[in-house]
């Protein structure tokens, strides 16, 4: 229970990694962005690509510049694994259905406030 998702999350993370690692190698490339042609303003996940891009290089500083909800998401995930291991280390049992419930919605709450941040700061600062 407490390793399944933080390591399916981390194996994507990582796999995106990956594929930005290699990005000017792979056959395809994203679309631009759609909402920004339309209004003329950043989306919440512009910047992504090349915010990836910098990490698998190493560059934290400028992944941050470009989208600092992907290296938040990152780290997250990686701190994720580290909590869900502990759990599982010292034999936590999973919280009830109600308790996972309220959880849910305050991690939500939490994550579309960051989001929202985020969005503010591309909107004024994305390069």
């Amino acid at each position: 229970f407490w390793l399944v998702g933080p390591l399916v999350t981390f194996a994507a993370v990582v796999a995106l990694l990956i594929a930005a690692r290699y990005y000017d190698r792979l056959p395809v490339r994203p679309p631009d962005c759609g909402f920004r042609k339309v209004t003329g303003i950043p989306c919440v996940g512009c910047g992504g690509t090349r915010s990836m891009r910098a990490l698998a290089e190493g560059k934290i500083v400028e992944a941050t510049r470009f989208n600092p909800a992907v290296v938040m998401g990152v780290f997250v995930s990686v701190a994720w694994i580290a909590a869900g291991w502990t759990r599982y280390q010292r034999g936590i049992l999973p919280p009830s259905i109600p308790e996972q419930n309220r959880r849910l919605k305050r991690n939500l709450l939490v994550a579309g406030g960051l989001l929202l941040l985020n969005w503010i700061y591309l909107i004024f600062h994305l390069p």
